[in-house]
């Protein structure tokens, strides 16, 4: 029986839309678009629910916002394949949002200088290892990166100074803050050793080669 796969559901939907609208020249880029959707929609079901059970809606939310956000502007490690990004996430995401509302009653208490640490901190991740283009898309010139590279400052300085303004006392003030901090360190080395530990540890082994995603 032949595997489902996000990127062969993809490819169905994005040949069937091609035909569908007389364009089969654009079928590749139709199919890239429909795989991007569909594992989008699939990975955020998954976490949302999750996130539902374990009470952590709000949290992860911000959490995902944040560094959605950022990492489009940022880049940073990425796993080899899709359903090793879809555990991952949803790993990382929702032990991070439990984590962050169990220490919430401790963490409110910290004076200012706390929160502001933490978004100092990120901050120096981003000015020295942002931004980081993918492997198979690296950026076309100097100046493109560098354009990346001051949307990423700004963004982060942006949502730092919200998060120092906002306060202490505010759950969504921490959230954010942590956000940036995990996005910040998966640009680092120790982040991408991080992630291609778990990339390895989730490696799914099948007759004739690796598994598919």
């Amino acid at each position: 029986m032949n595997e489902i796969s996000i990127h062969k559901m993809g490819h169905a939907v994005g040949i069937y839309v091609a035909k569908k609208i007389s364009r089969l020249d654009q079928a590749e880029y139709l199919e890239y678009g429909a795989e991007i959707l569909l594992g989008s929609i699939v990975k955020l079901s998954i976490i949302f629910f999750i996130a539902a059970m374990m009470q952590v809606v709000l949290e992860v939310a911000v959490l995902l916002v944040v560094t959605g956000l950022i990492r489009t502007l940022s880049g940073g490690a990425h796993c080899s394949a899709y359903y090793r990004c879809l555990v991952i996430s949803v790993l990382i995401f929702t032990a991070l949002g439990y984590i962050i509302k169990t220490v919430y009653p401790f963490i409110k208490l910290l004076p200012t200088i706390a929160l502001l640490g933490i978004t100092v901190l990120a901050m120096l991740l981003y000015w020295y290892y942002a931004p980081q283009a993918p492997l198979n898309k690296p950026f076309e010139n100097k100046t493109k990166e560098l354009a990346f590279r001051w949307y990423t400052l700004i963004v982060v300085g942006t949502l730092s100074a919200t998060a120092v303004i906002v306060g202490t006392s505010n759950l969504i003030a921490w959230t954010m803050a942590f956000a940036l901090l995990w996005q910040g360190f998966t640009l680092t080395p120790a982040g991408h050793r991080f992630i291609g530990l778990w990339d390895i540890l989730l490696t799914l082994k099948k007759k004739g080669g690796e598994a598919e995603c």
